[in-house]
């Protein structure tokens, strides 16, 4: 896996895969590493080059620093470093917390993707800057009750998280490596989690976004995945709502055939 190293402290490590073709770049959600893109990236590889990198903290990508301040920015930072290396994206796309650092990267302004598409970004904050504040509490405050079991000693507190996203029962149905990749990296979750509460939405910063943008939700996901979708949707220019069916919040891991068609579709376009 190369990595790209920045400076004395910071670096990241990406997969790089595919030919000489448009660049696409996928980013991972939380907690995750960049591989779980594979089945998607297989089906890119043939028309595209895609470069998967690894999100900070994860597969050989440096955490944050103490100072940082605790948002996406040290994250998509590193994300624009890797594009000044690789190149202009034709789509730049993200998976859920993936999603929130590839809006946030792309709101930055120091790299352009010529397309963006978001695969149930879980950009909680959007729900606030458009007055919709049940929706915005509600899910903070099911993230808060997460933290706070962790904080308490739940060495399972992945559990909530889990059966929010996917059902009951479901966090017990999973390979038990899952189950502990999940809580090994539960103060990763949480970190991220918070940058992304942190993170920062203006309505007229949206609606500057010039670029075809995406978001794709599966059918059966929970509503607040809709709620933000329509929200992004509805005030970015070139805006696009679309549902995978059948699919839940791991619409890339089991629906790879859709989500690899619908980034075609959109580097097409571009």
């Amino acid at each position: 896996m190369p990595t790209l190293q920045l400076g004395a402290r910071d670096a990241v490590s990406y997969d790089d895969t595919g030919g000489p073709g448009p660049l696409v770049v996928l980013v991972h959600g939380s907690p995750g590493i960049s591989r779980v893109w594979q089945p998607v990236t297989e089906r890119l590889a043939p028309r595209f080059r895609v470069v998967a990198p690894n999100l900070p903290g994860y597969g050989g990508t440096t955490p944050p620093p103490a100072e940082a301040p605790g948002d996406s920015s040290y994250a998509a930072g590193l994300i624009e470093a890797l594009v000044a290396t690789a190149g202009e994206p034709a789509v730049l796309a993200g998976h859920s917390y993936g999603g929130v650092v590839a809006l946030q990267t792309t709101l930055r302004g120091r790299i352009a993707p010529r397309a963006l598409a978001l695969f149930e970004p879980v950009a909680v904050p959007v729900l606030d800057a458009i007055g919709d504040a049940e929706a915005f509490a509600s899910t903070q405050a099911l993230f808060e009750d997460y933290r706070g079991a962790f904080a308490g000693g739940d060495r399972e507190a992945a559990r909530r998280m889990v059966e929010f996203w996917f059902g009951a029962g479901v966090f017990e149905q999973m390979p038990s490596s899952a189950r502990e990749f999940l809580i090994a990296h539960t103060p990763h979750n949480l970190r991220d989690i918070g940058a992304t509460f942190r993170d920062r939405y203006s309505l007229d910063a949206l609606g500057r976004l010039t670029m075809p943008v995406l978001v794709a939700v599966g059918s059966r996901s929970p509503d607040v995945t809709s709620h933000i979708a329509r929200a992004l949707v509805a005030h970015v220019a070139r805006g696009e709502m679309r549902t995978v069916e059948k699919a839940n919040h791991a619409l890339t891991t089991t629906h790879p055939d859709a989500v690899a068609a619908l980034i075609s579709e959109l580097a097409g376009r571009v």
